[in-house]
């Protein structure tokens, strides 16, 4: 007689199965996540790096501006060689009024040997702001901001990514890197009122000195990243015993405040 076999079927049929997929798509989800995670921390780290050597090519650049400056004092006594001509009423540069602040770059400029900055290669007056009764209200009184500092060769101390001139994070303009990034000096002269502080008698003994410092994002880890840039501003003045200057500040990250003060100790101009 041939015995039949029997199956018991029991509910628990196919369990393992369903919970080795629950488990598998529950450590997809968190190596996904961690993998998001870790790439995240890794993009922060990136800016953070970048960050810190744009403010660092910038505090050097500071540094490297007022050696220029103590220069310009020994051979002019004052900083008139390289402070941009004075605007407003009867001075060099009369105000520059435009019908609103909607009026192009070129409706006016306040030293005619300047280049344009919209030009590669040039980063000269590099900002301007327009002074209106209200938004869309005209007249505007138009000032330019920053006028490149000139070297005492007259080279002057920037670089530009657009047209590159000389060498990468040459500060000197000797042909060595000094710096492992870009950089750019500005001059400007402080406002008095209505009127830029240099039309009146022994007015070319102060000057504000902006640095731009940036990091060379295009190039290894941050390749394809926007450049990191951080600018630096100090007020010097000249008194007869020296230069004294307010602490420098981060101009473009007000908040960062610690990480941007410094004194002048040490800095004297004949």
């Amino acid at each position: 007689m041939r015995m039949k076999s029997v199956t018991t079927r029991t509910g628990n049929e196919g369990s393992a199965f369903v919970i080795s997929v629950l488990v598998l798509f529950v450590m997809s989800v968190l190596g996904l996540a961690l993998m998001l995670t870790t790439s995240t921390e890794k993009e922060i780290a990136i800016n953070y790096r970048w960050g810190e050597q744009a403010f660092f090519n910038a505090d050097a650049a500071l540094e490297y501006g007022k050696n220029i400056l103590a220069q310009q004092v020994f051979l002019n006594s004052d900083f008139r060689g390289i402070l941009p001509p004075a605007r407003g009423p009867s001075q060099s540069v009369p105000d520059i009024t435009v019908p609103d602040e909607t009026a192009p770059r070129s409706a006016g400029h306040p030293d005619a040997g300047a280049c344009d900055p919209t030009v590669a290669g040039c980063r000269d007056y590099q900002y301007y702001i327009d002074q209106c009764p209200a938004p869309g209200v005209g007249p505007c009184n138009r000032i330019f901001i920053g006028r490149v500092l000139n070297r005492p060769d007259g080279t002057a101390a920037m670089y530009d990514f657009r047209a590159p001139v000389g060498v990468l994070g040459d500060l000197d303009g000797d042909g060595t890197r000094d710096i492992d990034g870009g950089f750019t000096l500005w001059v400007r002269r402080p406002v008095v009122g209505t009127r830029d502080y240099g039309s009146e008698a022994n007015e070319n003994d102060r000057v504000i000195l902006t640095a731009e410092g940036t990091a060379p994002n295009g190039m290894g880890a941050g390749t394809g990243r926007p450049v990191s840039l951080r600018r630096l501003e100090m007020s010097l003045r000249l008194p007869s015993s020296g230069v004294q200057g307010n602490d420098k500040s981060d101009v473009s990250n007000p908040d960062s405040k610690s990480e941007a003060t410094s004194d002048m100790g040490g800095v004297n101009i004949p």
